[in-house]
């Protein structure tokens, strides 16, 4: 580890020139990095089927449990996405929304339970 190394990274453009012109079809985070010999035999990258994984070593990806399965269970991605967020907004919506039910089935009927005390009320 006594030689000079460096690291160059950043987004590098991808392109697709299959129709004849170029057109960005994506950007691709990459990092490289230089090392002297010496560097490089104390740090093997992956050879044969050793895994890459180990200069630099990178963490697993941060999914949320969302990211695979979306298709398999919606009602998961209901939950993680809106229920957890907005949990007492839907419930008092459909309190509310049941109150003024009950209240519009009230006015509805009254009208006629009046009608039928007083024509029952008379006729006794």
């Amino acid at each position: 580890s006594s030689g000079i190394n460096a690291e160059y990274g950043g987004f590098w453009p991808v392109f697709d020139d299959s129709m004849g012109e170029q057109e960005l079809t994506g950007k691709v985070d990459l990092e490289i990095e230089i090392l002297t010999g010496e560097d490089a035999e104390e740090k093997p990258a992956g050879q044969g089927r050793n895994s890459p994984n180990q200069y630099p070593t990178l963490e697993p990806p941060n999914r949320p449990m969302t990211s695979f399965n979306f298709l398999f269970n919606p009602l998961k991605i209901f939950k993680i996405l809106i229920w957890d967020k907005l949990k007492w907004k839907i419930l008092t919506g459909f309190i509310i929304l049941l109150i003024v039910a009950l209240l519009a089935l009230f006015i509805y009927t009254s009208p006629q339970a009046i009608n039928n005390a007083i024509y029952n009320s008379i006729g006794k």
